[in-house]
């Protein structure tokens, strides 16, 4: 491994944090595969979202990229032997914690434009869903699943009452919890505009920010109709939530944010795509 790597810096560093990053997505991608199989899991993407599988690889392209090496100095060293021993500790956090200092240390120390610096800004943003979007649910969730239910009535043509949606046609109401927030959409929105800008050297510019709000804009809007959707349709509850029609709106999401981002991307970067 040493001989592949050479004595790069980015390329060491980003290693170590998407080993990292494995351990930051191990319980889902356990789950599936005790539920699913090998073959199951590998079709559900291990039970994480592809564009966070995406944006590692995209992290690794980008310090893999050719140019001059950046070798490792001592201190380096010790932030990657730090991360990797993260990485394998039994501790979901840990992991994710890796990622963040792997992609803290590189953007500190690494000069504007380099591949390190672009490298690392694709780690911090897989840090959105690792470390970030626990925190805001942790001391936000309340109001954003109220949010949520505002937005989710608003689209079905309903009421409702802080996260409780009122079914369509009939009794009873449907509960937005924590993991049907739209924030994992915008997290997932905000990895893939992160990533694909980064990649292709897109300097950062207001019409670049207003690219990445209409990513996020248009998986939140993804979310909000599964959920409207099965206010229409409470008799076939599992089936749009975690069934077929949830798989259904799990890709509409992924090809949204792709479709955005990507036509945003080619008007804006330097060549066309």
């Amino acid at each position: 491994m040493a001989a592949l790597l050479g004595r790069d810096r980015a390329q060491w560093l980003v290693v170590v944090a998407l080993v990292a990053a494995c351990n930051g997505v191990a319980a889902p991608v356990l789950i599936a595969l005790e539920r699913k199989g090998w073959l199951g899991a590998l079709f559900d993407t291990g039970g994480v979202n592809p564009i966070f599988w995406f944006t590692g690889l995209v992290a690794a392209g980008i310090a893999f990229e050719p140019g001059a090496e950046e070798r490792l100095d001592r201190w380096d060293l010790m932030v990657a032997g730090l991360v990797l021993a993260l990485a394998f500790l039994p501790i979901v956090s840990a992991g994710s914690a890796g990622v963040l200092l792997a992609g803290a240390w590189l953007l500190i120390r690494s000069a504007a434009g380099s591949r390190a610096r672009r490298a690392a800004i694709v780690l911090l943003a897989l840090t959105t869903s690792l470390v970030w979007g626990h925190f805001f649910l942790m001391f936000l969730g309340d109001r954003i699943v109220m949010l949520d239910g505002r937005f989710v009535a608003w689209l079905a043509g309903t009421s409702a009452e802080g996260n409780l949606v009122a079914n369509v046609g009939g009794p009873g109401r449907i509960l937005i919890a924590y993991g049907c927030s739209s924030l994992h959409n915008i997290t997932m929105a905000i990895q893939f505009w992160v990533a694909m800008t980064q990649l292709l050297r897109i300097p950062m510019s207001p019409k670049v920010i207003l690219l990445g709000l209409a990513a996020v804009v248009g998986n939140v809007l993804v979310n909000g109709l599964r959920l409207a959707t099965i206010a229409h349709n409470p008799d076939r509850f599992d089936y749009w939530h975690t069934g077929g029609g949830g798989t259904i709106f799990a890709w509409a999401a992924v090809f949204t944010v792709a479709a955005i981002v990507m036509a945003g991307c080619n008007a804006l970067a330097p060549r066309r795509l």
